[in-house]
């Protein structure tokens, strides 16, 4: 069978004689075939979500365990510094706490009134209280003395002992603060003297203080018993010393005041004097961890707060 011939009409190609029903000017286009998209192109599916389906909750911690924000200190000392700045600060404790001892001390020390009459040597010494109470004593002086290292108002010296044998014994009696470049000047007494004073303890003054050398005759501290064998003295009071109200070491005829023979505590050193040593020696403690604490820092040994994610 022949197929009828095609012919173009407004609508399209149609075979000869078909009518084709529809509105004038309109066009008809034949289907188009529909393209279909490799597999690896297509959009993943995803399941669709069941109303009744809960999310999934989130793995719990441990029991016992935090959650850490990152928050808080974190530190690593340096090891060698550390050490050094633990001793320094010891150091430096145990030299404020021994300033301060000093100053309790002292600022406890008996205050002797000016108007107490003074007694004699031997009644001084049978008193309840001897330390820094008034004396006078009489008797014949040794022409030897012994020199104890000292210092005053920063002034390196000595302080001239010199025994006196009285009635019923001897004594040192302290002559006053001569400086080290002037010891060589001090003159040799001797004769039948008065003088008047008050009892001072011969004590070691504190655990910094060197020791004695009596073969050397070097001494740093009043230490009365040795001090007289140095001079082959026997019996007299080796546990007190009389320290001169009124002292002119170099015999210049300038009476001056012994501060060893102050009755506020007869030492060279006042009680403020030695808290403001304490506060000192403290002062550079609190400076070393300062110090330190900032070489941290700055190092980035040490940090506070929130840690960088």
């Amino acid at each position: 069978m022949t197929k009828p011939p095609l012919v173009e009409t407004p609508e399209g190609w149609v075979p000869s004689g078909l009518k084709v029903r529809g509105k004038a000017g309109s066009k008809v286009t034949p289907p188009s075939t529909p393209t279909i998209a490799p597999l690896d192109a297509r959009p993943p599916t995803r399941p669709a979500a069941s109303p009744n389906r809960t999310p999934p909750e989130p793995p719990s911690e441990p029991t016992g365990t935090k959650a850490s924000d990152g928050s808080g200190v974190r530190f690593r000392p340096m090891p060698v510094l550390t050490i050094l700045s633990i001793l320094c600060l010891g150091i430096l404790y145990v030299l404020g706490d021994w300033q301060w001892a000093k100053f309790v001390e002292k600022s406890r020390a008996p205050a002797v009134a000016a108007a107490t009459a003074p007694v004699s040597v031997s009644a001084g010494l049978q008193s309840p209280q001897p330390e820094y109470r008034p004396v006078e004593l009489t008797g014949l002086i040794d022409p030897r003395s012994v020199r104890v290292r000292a210092l005053r108002d920063g002034i390196n010296g000595y302080r001239i002992f010199t025994p006196v044998v009285m009635e019923d014994g001897w004594i040192f009696v302290d002559r006053g603060f001569v400086p080290e470049t002037e010891v060589d000047k001090v003159p040799v007494l001797s004769g039948q003297v008065s003088l008047r004073g008050v009892l001072r303890k011969g004590a070691k003054a504190n655990s910094f203080t060197p020791d004695n050398d009596p073969i050397r005759q070097d001494w740093y501290w009043p230490d009365l018993p040795a001090m007289g064998a140095s001079l082959k003295l026997t019996g007299g009071s080796p546990a007190y010393y009389v320290a001169l109200n009124l002292v002119d070491p170099l015999a210049t005829g300038q009476m001056q005041i012994n501060p060893w023979a102050d009755s506020k505590g007869a030492n060279q050193i006042p009680p403020e004097r030695h808290l403001g040593y304490a506060l000192t020696w403290w002062g550079f403690g609190f400076a070393l961890i300062g110090v330190y604490t900032g070489l941290h820092l700055r190092t980035g040994r040490l940090r506070f707060g929130r840690a960088p994610t």
